[in-house]
């Protein structure tokens, strides 16, 4: 066997083994990865696959392709939380080997290995491949787009240039029917400001453009084509509404300042964050290859934090697509002091120890606060907060010992840095932040979402299957997803005044927040069943004819 080949199996095993296992060990959390499970779902109950719905209603707010994936993962596995996040987890796995390899192709194995471990021992990217959201799947077509597209025009032969061109194309267009045309405008700007960096023209055929455009419009009117013969413009017009309101106004309570992405990178993005910010700063040297595609990586960053910083909606997800730059950035900062083209500044040592030994306090601490709740309670002003920290959940001493562990090989990676082990040191460092994220996983994530939503999920489940309604007073889609709700015989069941007041068929189960309780007790014909660590759930009987 081949050392290559020996180092992209090492690749898979390590990027599974710590991607697949436990994806079920914790409910999915509101909103998005739920609302997408439940798309998910109700494509398998009711048998469309073409449109995506939610609560059985047209829901226009993403395309199918990532529904469909769920879907399949589902059909496997079962409807539950593993069949939900397993296409992540995948796309995890994939997203290495492919860093993994072209990190080889441009430079050499060290290099493609530097960037899979970036990749999979930096914070968020790490935690987005255990997730059932959009944006890892998203994120990757995007980024193989602009891979292709680069790479093409770096060919000199037309004959060698037009396969770039198709399998951007091709790509591009999977990200579209994956969230939407906001992949071809990254894809866009991208081009257009590597164009006004390299200060000359970008040299491309009219047929090269038509074999691109085409390679997209293929792939997309798959579905944007169809959808439209068959039921109209209706979709792609909704559609463009809510990309206008998002555009325009903050969504949803995600109105945030512009900074919120720069910080959200920095900081979420650790180590590799860290470690790449020498490499905005250093020269482009090198084969015209590497110098190329070093370019693109930091036009490719620059855009997508430039774009989402204007938008008024900012979510954390927004800007995950700069988890590619941040760490092949990282990748070559680490590549070049390796391979003793430059010298590694003690600085950032400093600097990773700081934030990392803050990181590990804070996970060491942890347990032992929420032991010792009532020292912080008073600090708290929100009553459902408050409330909800009331649910008895067995902590433990011996849980800080991952944020102790943590704190040890960190130590020890700052100590092989220090004597110039770079290669020890830096494996170290990403191993031990990948270990540190899977044991808080599978431990303390787990107590934390049942100390904020379990007992409503729990709720569901246990009305899962029994001839009545359910429905939540607050926003959430944990009454769909865990409920299991099923295509309705009554149109009207999924409006909620009706429920509350309307003459319905069968006994209707509600929860709200404790906070919002004042607003339901005592009306509606609502009888209190209990208030309970955050939540009061009611219930209303069927009306008599």
């Amino acid at each position: 066997m081949s050392l290559d080949i020996r180092n992209q199996l090492i690749v898979l095993i390590v990027g599974a083994c710590l991607f697949m296992p436990f994806l079920g060990r914790v409910h999915l959390f509101d909103w998005d990865e739920i609302n997408f499970a439940e798309a998910g779902r109700e494509m398998i109950v009711s048998g469309n696959y073409l449109q995506v719905h939610i609560n059985y209603e047209p829901f226009w707010e993403k395309p199918p392709l990532f529904f469909w994936l769920q879907a399949l993962s589902m059909r496997v596995f079962g409807i539950n939380e593993f069949g939900a996040r397993f296409v992540n987890a995948l796309c995890g796995v994939l997203t290495l080997l492919i860093v993994y390899r072209i990190g080889r192709k441009l430079f050499d194995r060290t290099m493609g290995l530097l960037w899979a471990l970036a990749f999979l021992g930096s914070f968020l990217p790490h935690l987005f491949f255990k997730s059932g959201i959009i944006d890892p799947v998203f994120n990757l077509f995007i980024f193989l787009g602009i891979y292709f597209f680069g790479a093409a025009l770096g060919k000199v032969e037309s004959k060698q240039r037009s396969p770039g061109f198709l399998w951007s194309g091709v790509c591009i267009g999977l990200a579209t029917l994956t969230k939407g045309p906001v992949a071809f405008l990254v894809m866009a700007l991208c081009a257009i400001s590597y164009s006004i960096c390299l200060r000359r023209k970008v040299r491309i055929t009219v047929k090269e453009i038509a074999v691109f455009f085409g390679a997209l419009c293929l792939v997309s009117g798959l579905w944007y084509g169809l959808e439209t013969l068959l039921h109209g413009p209706w979709f792609i017009t909704e559609f463009i509404k809510y990309q206008i309101r998002l555009f325009k106004t903050g969504d949803a309570g995600h109105g945030r300042p512009f900074y919120f992405h720069f910080v959200i990178l920095l900081f979420g993005c650790f180590p590799a964050s860290f470690l790449a910010i020498r490499s905005f700063f250093m020269p482009l040297k090198g084969p015209g290859e590497q110098s190329d595609f070093t370019r693109w990586m930091k036009t490719l960053f620059w855009v997508v934090l430039i774009l989402f910083s204007i938008v008024k909606t900012k979510t954390v997800l927004y800007s995950s697509l700069c988890y590619f730059p941040i760490t092949y950035l990282a990748a070559l900062h680490m590549h070049a002091v390796i391979k003793r083209s430059i010298g590694w500044n003690k600085a950032h040592t400093f600097s990773l120890a700081a934030f990392g030994g803050f990181v590990a306090l804070i996970i060491a601490a942890f347990p032992i606060v929420m032991m010792h709740k009532e020292i912080i309670t008073p600090l708290i002003a929100d009553k459902f907060a408050v409330a909800c920290l009331q649910r008895p959940i067995h902590w433990s001493y011996h849980e800080s010992l991952i944020g102790i562990g943590y704190a040890a090989v960190l130590a020890l990676s700052v100590g092989l840095l220090l004597r110039k082990k770079y290669a020890s040191g830096f494996a170290s460092l990403f191993l031990s932040s990948a270990l540190c994220l899977q044991l808080f996983m599978i431990d303390m994530v787990p107590k934390m979402e049942k100390i904020a939503g379990g007992g409503p999920i729990e709720f569901y489940q246990c009305l899962k299957g029994k001839n009545c309604y359910a429905c939540s007073l607050f926003r959430t889609y944990a009454d769909l997803f865990y409920f299991g709700k099923m295509p309705g015989i009554n149109p009207r069941d999924h409006d909620r005044e009706w429920l509350l007041s309307g003459p319905i068929d069968k006994p209707a189960f509600f929860v709200c927040r404790i906070d919002k309780a004042p607003e339901y007790r005592g009306k509606y014909d609502l009888h209190e069943l209990k208030d309970e660590y955050g939540f009061v759930y009611f219930r209303r009987d069927a009306v008599l004819k």
